[in-house]
């Protein structure tokens, strides 16, 4: 009876040893299922009320680097994700039990601007235990980073393909495509693809800029840039800068169908089936290096002011560049032309206002009639290989943009003063508080912007800067050929 009673008393406290036990655990524990499945130690993408699995988990992923490279980020990892609506939190799994919850209320950035938009979600102080966030159905590159606490909701409405071997070039060619329940898939049919570079990318944006101080550079403390691009190689896509472009070779430049697909299990991949031969390039833009030469122009009928060229965008090809025209004439007629490699073997010429209308030039037409005094931005296009010339003329010069420039933003520059010119070079100067990245761009518009080295400043080059906040004077000179800028 006695050693009865003792099993008795056993038997009560390992049931409430049991209790205890089962009290204590704070966090749920991880479903096995009856193959003994689990997921590894991570963190991952969890729908409010459901565990993680494995297709749902968060890698790590490289970020920007200066020079256009890729860095690793400690503590920053990425997934992409064909989402149902609904709500979700990012989970850390430790040992097979969650050990963190992480969420917190979203705020919706625009990153680019009131025509082209460019907008994400972002949860800004991602807590333990905070609050689920929500989204609709669709497909989202979902970011965590340790280092600012912050979770990225990226929603994927569009994908293109973008580069020198595309047929809109710096522009995306976009692909047709949807996602549904099973994942995505983006083609597109009879694609020109001609010699040089071209990656995909997403919602025509090559980043998503989560820099603290967005003048502050590249380094960890400063937060980051996410790729929102692929490239690598077709049989091995990696992410932004990380595996460089792709390349299409002179030989296999051709006629393309192509196809992006998605899978949460697989993730994406790439496939291009060579349908036809590329045309034969009648028309070569190399060979149309534009200039502007006239009686009121800098170096009169001794030089051209060469334009830049733009490239082809949806079969049109443009040359773009600001002109000053003094208030003398060398020859009293105040008239100019457009001109080819420096040479009258190709010009055009006809009647052109300076008030941003096109005019259809013609080959060998009439001498161009000089507008006033000032600085204009001239545009030149083409859409039939040069069967047929369009122009156009504003009284619009060379201005600052960027956020560290007096405009404080990338979406509107202050404009330059014009100097005219001396001894063949113009010269343009603006005075004003700067405190960090800035640009130079003609007529309001991307097409032509500078950037760089400033004692030899390339279209497109890097941002410049300033050491420390301040006002300056900053200067923008033009030869003819060459640009270069000075800040004092």
């Amino acid at each position: 009876m006695k050693n009865l009673t003792k099993l008795w008393s056993l038997a009560l406290l390992l049931t409430a040893a049991m209790f205890m036990v089962s009290c204590e655990e704070d966090e749920p524990t991880i479903d096995v299922d009856e193959d003994g499945l689990t997921v590894s130690d991570g963190l991952y993408l969890v729908a409010e009320g459901e565990n993680p699995v494995a297709t749902m988990q968060l890698t790590p992923e490289q970020v920007e680097a200066d020079g256009f490279g890729a860095q690793e980020r400690s503590g920053f990892v990425t997934g992409y994700f064909n989402l149902t609506a609904g709500s979700y939190n990012i989970v850390e799994t430790v040992d097979r039990e969650i050990s963190a919850t992480f969420g917190g209320s979203t705020e919706t950035i625009n990153s680019g601007t009131e025509d082209a938009p460019l907008t994400y979600d972002v949860v800004a102080d991602a807590t333990d235990d905070g609050q689920a966030f929500t989204v609709e159905a669709g497909l989202y590159k979902i970011a965590y980073d340790e280092m600012t606490g912050e979770i990225v909701i990226f929603n994927i409405e569009s994908v293109g393909l973008i580069g020198a071997a595309t047929p809109n070039g710096d522009d995306d060619t976009p692909l047709s495509g949807s996602v549904d329940e099973n994942g995505g898939t983006w083609t597109g049919s009879d694609i020109l693809l001609r010699t040089g570079w071209y990656k995909f990318r997403f919602n025509s944006s090559w980043n998503i800029d989560r820099r603290i101080d967005p003048d502050g550079g590249l380094g960890a403390d400063n937060g980051y840039l996410m790729f929102t691009n692929f490239g690598g190689s077709i049989d091995n896509l990696e992410p932004g800068n990380v595996g460089g472009n792709f390349e299409m070779t002179a030989e296999n430049e051709g006629i393309y169908d192509v196809e992006i697909t998605f899978t949460n299990d697989g993730g994406f991949a790439y496939s291009q089936d060579r349908t036809g031969d590329a045309p034969e390039i009648t028309f070569d833009p190399a060979e149309y290096q534009f200039g502007i030469i006239g009686s009121a122009n800098a170096n009169g009928f001794d030089a051209d002011r060469n334009l830049h060229y733009v490239g082809l965008n949806e079969g049109v090809h443009k040359w773009v560049g600001v002109v000053y025209f003094g208030e003398e004439s060398v020859d009293g007629e105040r008239r100019f032309k457009f001109r080819t490699n420096d040479d009258w073997a190709f010009n055009l010429g006809g009647t052109l206002p300076a008030d941003g209308s096109e005019a259809t030039l013609a080959v060998n037409g009439a001498d161009i009639a000089a507008p006033a005094a000032g600085a204009y931005y001239i545009t030149l296009t083409t859409a039939d290989e040069g069967g047929t010339w369009i122009s156009t003329m504003t009284a619009t010069g060379w201005g600052v943009i960027g956020e560290g420039s007096p405009s404080a933003s990338w979406d509107a520059d202050v404009d330059m003063t014009t100097d005219g010119f001396v001894e063949g070079v113009t010269t343009y100067t603006l005075t004003g508080e700067f405190t960090g990245e800035y640009k130079f761009r003609a007529g309001d518009s991307w097409d032509f912007n500078l950037g760089g080295d400033p004692t030899a400043l390339n279209a497109g080059g890097d941002n410049l800067s300033v050491d420390a906040a301040g006002t300056y004077t900053v200067t923008l000179t033009f030869d003819g050929e060459n640009y270069a800028a000075t800040i004092e």
